[in-house]
């Protein structure tokens, strides 16, 4: 019995300091991805208290940088907007040539220059002011960053939902298998869908969704660090260790009604540059589903 206690003790100690390791790799890896941005505080009333539960936004930027030896500013490639409360997310795509009013830049402007001139304040700003609902906080990753938390992540499955070819890979209709080789591939094709980059985003809400239901469902701790190492090596956000934290204590709802949304325009040219212009009644109707979500009116 001495022997059995004294082993069952050494367990115990060991999965402790094991638990210890992995929280303290964790909150020294989201601390190095965390960085402040200043913009414009639109909210009226108290700001979102993530820790305490409180409905929030957050802005998801997918910046074409990191591969393909793209090392400057670049622009926004993904743009979405998620609305988060304790039992629904609302995640809306918004087509990277959507005709805007970029701040010193004039009215008509593509949404994803708005990176590209300011940052991801000026990003913010812009969105806040086209979509007339606070953004709170933001994510931005990189397309090395995508890959690598592919790799970390391993194989995901998702619904094809159009047979095509890009950069060697094929993807047939149906379920499909999107690894850390032809994740790019799968989500950046859009010249051959004949709904263009409408076509990519989706591509884009589906493999973001599949890889947070997979990170949630993790128990191999052997990948912890390795996941740790994607994301502090690509991501930057002003969510802190602790509001992280509370996503995952305060939000367990959110992750299982997930609301997909697309921003829809009409392609024009205008001054021999193609966008996408939103009607009035389709920006109302995404408007109004976020603001529902974040129970603002």
């Amino acid at each position: 019995m001495k022997w059995v206690l004294g082993i069952l003790a050494f367990v115990i100690i060991i999965g402790a300091a094991g638990a210890i390791k992995i929280y303290t790799d964790t909150k020294s890896a989201i601390q190095s991805t965390y960085k402040q941005v200043k913009h414009k505080d639109i909210r009226k009333g108290a700001a979102a208290d993530v820790t305490a539960g409180d409905p929030f936004s957050v802005l998801i930027l997918g910046v074409d940088t990191g591969e393909y030896g793209r090392t400057y500013q670049g622009r926004s490639d993904t743009i979405m907007v998620a609305a988060v409360s304790k039992d629904k997310t609302s995640l809306v795509s918004i087509p990277r040539d959507t005709k805007v009013a970029i701040s010193g830049h004039g009215e008509n402007n593509k949404i994803n220059a708005a990176y590209a001139y300011g940052g991801v304040s000026g990003a913010i700003n812009t969105l806040q002011n086209y979509l007339d609902v606070p953004i709170d906080h933001y994510i931005k990753l990189n397309m090395r960053g995508l890959v690598q938390l592919s790799e970390a992540v391993g194989p995901i499955t998702v619904d094809n939902d159009l047979d095509f070819t890009n950069l060697g890979y094929h993807f047939k209709k149906g379920k499909v298998t999107i690894d850390k080789n032809n994740i790019l591939a799968y989500t950046r094709m859009r010249y051959e869908d004949p709904r263009g980059d409408y076509g990519r985003q989706l591509r884009q809400r589906v493999v973001t969704i599949a890889l947070v239901h997979k990170l949630a469902t993790i128990d191999n701790l052997s990948k912890y660090k390795q996941i740790l190492n994607a994301v502090s090596a690509n991501m930057t956000t002003d969510l802190t260790f602790s509001e992280i934290k509370s996503l995952v204590t305060e939000y367990k709802g959110a992750d299982d009604n997930i609301q997909q949304v697309q921003l829809q325009g009409t392609g024009k040219m205008i001054d021999g540059v193609s966008y996408e212009v939103v009607s009035q009644a389709s920006l109302n109707k995404v408007q109004t589903e976020l603001k529902d979500t974040l129970k603002i009116k």
